[in-house]
């Protein structure tokens, strides 16, 4: 699964929201650029600074993988 997926299975985007609910607006753009490096794709469409450091997203880019033992199932990510 790519890495976008992954962690919007473990509640990512909750995370976030419940984070720019009670911070400052530049800790809501570092949380923004942030979040869109782990799981955007592409370069960041709200990004409004220079062109040279706008925010490329790996969310596509990298997988996520797990290994486990049969016995104990699938990892919840993965179900």
């Amino acid at each position: 699964m790519t890495q976008s997926q992954f962690l919007g299975s473990l509640g990512i985007n909750f995370r976030v929201e419940g984070l720019l609910e009670n911070c400052t607006d530049e800790q809501a753009e570092s949380l923004r650029t942030g979040y869109w490096r782990l799981v955007g794709e592409g370069e960041a469409p709200f990004w409004e600074g220079p062109d040279d450091q706008t925010p490329i997203g790996m969310g596509t880019r990298y997988l996520a993988l797990a290994i486990v033992n049969k016995k104990q199932g699938v990892p919840v990510p993965f179900q």
